[in-house]
Formats: structure tokens, sequence, C-alpha cells
């Protein structure tokens, strides 16, 4: 069979690993407030936009990127051993291209798969209690499922996306257009909703059927006349509460959140029960990417670290976290201490105590006296991505046991009553005291050398002396 031609044009995209970079995403939303809000445009982005674009050592030395024209060294290679690049834009006016640096989310995807974590189902972290969150992959077949999957037949199962927008988010210019989307295919939704009738009067025949004792193989097919049909739709608008789920189910529109406690006793729209995988998707919002965003693909933590010299441990080696944010009153509320763990902010443990016992130096209070700014080492528990695609990360602070196997400690502010290490140390030689060293030496002439009894005959001279 003859292969197609394609002229050369279409050949050379078809090879061109440029024209396969995918589109650049929408930059994240902030959420609308009516304060004022200071903004960076050159702060690290919650999550990539732009693919990142890397280039081997040897067109690297000659500036070659696979692009239209050769990037600069002194932008690329000089300031980095490893330099990754984002292009915004391959030709602009001035005949340059637009480009920066993508190290900063390369470098923190490297740091988090050195953490060996899985990706988790968004859960809250409760740090009052010592009780761990369960883990639940986002993997599973019960749970991991969109509108068009297969599994969702199964009994309990869940989806993390629907066919239909989750209307919380929508501003009104968005509800309206999709709005006029639903106003297009009422013919269609209105043949769901006859469906929809008729399974019910077959459910509720049958049951009667089951009752009485008949044949349910005798039972005649349903039949819903127009009269029928139109009087249950005006049933239906005239009770919102059994309207609501009736509306969900033909849309597919996932749960909105709990209604307020205050409209509790008014009428209004119910929605059934959540189908979406985690319940933090309920208050938030489905996730607009795959929960486990590609960062992981470990279904579980189920591994051992094992020691060269004592064996497996019950945890990984620790890691250490930089103190970004101490404890606190920020913006007029008491902040919360927040650490950096792998270019990931996270939370601190003890976050919520009054008083902290043995707290790491640092975590209460700013304080410029340490060496290299406040560190404490932490064990990573649960990773996690939320529905605006942002990395979350809950760690606790490395207990003494896990620390003991690799020798390593948190940093200790030295007191009046603290032992140098010279003292600590097997070295016992202490440097004689009475040997005198004179402070100058003239150039060309050597002194005599003095004894200590010409010290000690020079000391009572000078005390006999007025």
């Amino acid at each position: 069979m003859a292969t197609a031609r394609i002229s050369p044009t279409a050949n050379l995209l078809r090879k061109s690993r440029l024209f396969a970079l995918p589109q650049a995403l929408k930059p994240p939303q902030d959420p609308p407030s009516s304060r004022v809000v200071s903004e960076s445009d050159t702060a690290t982005l919650p999550h990539p936009i732009r693919a990142s674009i890397v280039t081997p050592a040897s067109s690297l030395a000659r500036g070659d990127w696979g692009l239209k024209r050769p990037l600069p060294a002194r932008s690329t290679s000089a300031k980095s051993s490893r330099p990754v690049v984002r292009v915004k834009a391959l030709d602009t006016f001035e005949h340059v291209t637009d480009f920066e640096s993508a190290a900063d989310h390369t470098v923190t995807l490297e740091k988090f798969q050195e953490l060996h974590m899985p990706l988790s189902l968004p859960a809250k972290v409760n740090y009052a209690t010592s009780i761990v969150p369960r883990h639940q992959s986002p993997f599973e077949s019960h749970v991991d499922n969109t509108d068009t999957s297969k599994g969702l037949g199964e009994t309990g199962a869940k989806q993390f996306r629907h066919s239909g927008p989750w209307l919380a988010r929508q501003t009104e210019v968005e509800f309206n257009t999709y709005l006029q989307k639903v106003r297009n295919k009422k013919p269609e939704l209105l043949q769901k909703l006859r469906q929809r009738l008729v399974e019910k009067r077959t459910a509720e025949r049958k049951k009667q059927a089951q009752d009485n004792g008949e044949d349910l193989e005798l039972l005649e097919p349903v039949q819903v006349t127009e009269e029928e049909f139109q009087t249950y739709i005006k049933s239906l608008r005239t009770d919102p509460f059994s309207l609501g789920p009736v509306v969900f189910e033909l849309l597919d529109l996932p749960s909105p959140p709990a209604v307020p406690s205050d409209r509790i006793g008014d009428k209004y729209y119910q929605s059934p029960g959540t189908k979406l995988s985690s319940a933090e998707y309920a208050v938030f919002g489905p996730p607009k990417t795959h929960p486990s965003a590609g960062l992981s693909y470990t279904r579980s933590h189920a591994l051992i670290y094992n020691h060269p010299k004592f064996g497996p441990q019950a945890c990984q080696r620790p890691v250490e976290a930089r103190i970004l944010r101490p404890k606190g009153r920020f913006k007029g509320k008491t902040s919360k201490a927040i650490a950096g763990v792998g270019g990931i902010a996270v939370e601190d443990l003890n976050a919520m105590a009054f008083v902290e016992q043995g707290a790491p130096p640092g975590v209460a209070y700013f304080d410029a006296s340490i060496p290299g700014g406040a560190k404490y080492w932490a064990t990573p528990i649960r990773a996690s991505v939320d529905s605006q695609g942002r990395l979350s990360l809950a760690s606790y602070r490395a207990s003494a046991t896990t620390k003991a196997p690799y020798n390593i400690e948190d940093y200790k502010k030295p007191s009046q009553t603290t032992i140098s290490d010279v003292a600590r140390g097997d070295q016992r030689h202490v440097p004689r005291l009475d040997r005198h060293k004179p402070r100058w030496k003239p150039t060309g002439e050597s002194l005599p050398v003095q004894t200590t009894e010409d010290v000690a005959r020079n000391l009572m001279k000078t005390l006999r002396s007025p």
C-alpha cells in the first residue's frame, strides 16, 4: 500500500518538537476582593502554564535551543549549570525571542520527587490531634472516573469531573452563557426528563406487583401521556426541593457547597449527595486537572527505608525545612508559622499551640542571630493537589527517634551554660599562659629569650615601684 505524500513544510512541522509543544494555559485567577491586592509580575505561579525546554550540552555551547534564533549564553548557561527556559513568544515585534528561566517549577518538581511521596486525595489535616490522615490514592478504580468512564456503574463509584460546570465558581456572565446553552438543548432535556418519569413509574409498578405476588414478566411497559408529563413538570416547578436533584442529574452538575444554617427553614433547590471523589471538592469545587497532576504515579506509601547500619526504618530520612514566616500577628490576626519543605510552603505542626515545648529556635519569633536562617527537620506525611492546581504538603516535625540513625539534630542556640565543642572533644592540651610573648620585634634585632624567673622578677619590680 502506497504511503500518502506530504509537502516538505508539513513534514518539517510533523517532525518538529517545537511544533509539538502544548499551548500555554491560562494563568490562575485571583479571587475577587474589594481590598487592595499587591501582586508581583516576577513571582512564581502556583502551577506552570508553559512547557519547559532543555537542550543537550553540545547544542547549549552554541546557544542552540531548537528555536528560531539562538539564545544568549549570558542569560542561560552563564547563570546556571542546568539551564531550563520557557518561551513566551518565538518572535516579537522587536525580532527577539521572549523567554525566561523555568528553573522555579523544574527544581521544585525534582525536590518533590526526592521526597518519594505518593499523591493523595485532598483531605483536611487536623494538627490538633496526632491522628495521621488516611491516605487515599486518586488512581483507585472507584474514584478515578470522569463523566464518560465505564466504572461509574459500580456500586459506590466516585468521580472527579462532571460534564457540567461548577455553578458556585462562575461569574454572572459565565452563568448567562451556560444558561443559553441549556436553553438550546431544551428538546433533548425534555426527552431525558420523560425517560426519567417512565423509569420511575416502571419501578413503582414493579414494586407494587411484587408486593401483590404478581408475575413480573407479564407486566406491560408503562406509557406516559402528554398530559401526565405536563402535570409532572408543573409539580416539579412548584416544589424547588424536589426539582433540585432532577436538575443536577439532567445537567450532570457537581454538588454545590452545603446550605448555610440560616437558610434551612427556607425553600431552596436541594442538591443530591455529592459524587465527587473527595469531600474537599464539594467545598472548593472540582479539580481543574487530574487529582495527581502527573507529579507522582505511586499508589501507596508502603515503602521500607533501609538504613545501612540500623536496618529498616518506620519513616524516611527527615528533610530540612526553612522557616519562611514565624508565628505572630499578620494583618491584625494571629498567623501560623510557615515553613518551606522542598520548595513548597507548608504550615508548621504546632501552629495552633499556645505554648510550644522544645520548639526549634526561630518559630515563635524572627531571630537574625541563627546562622543561615532558622531551620528544623521535618517528616512529610501527605501530599495532594487542591481544586486550583496548587500542591499542598503536610508534614510533622521529625522526632528524636527518626533523626537518631542519621546523626542529625536541630540547631540549638548557645547559652551561658552551654559547653563548647572544644571541651567536649578528646583534645586535652592546655596552652601555657605563663610564657611571655613579645608583642613586637624590631627588624634586624634579636631579643633575648626570657625565662620564667625573669618574668617573675620583672613583675615584682613593677609592683614595688611607686
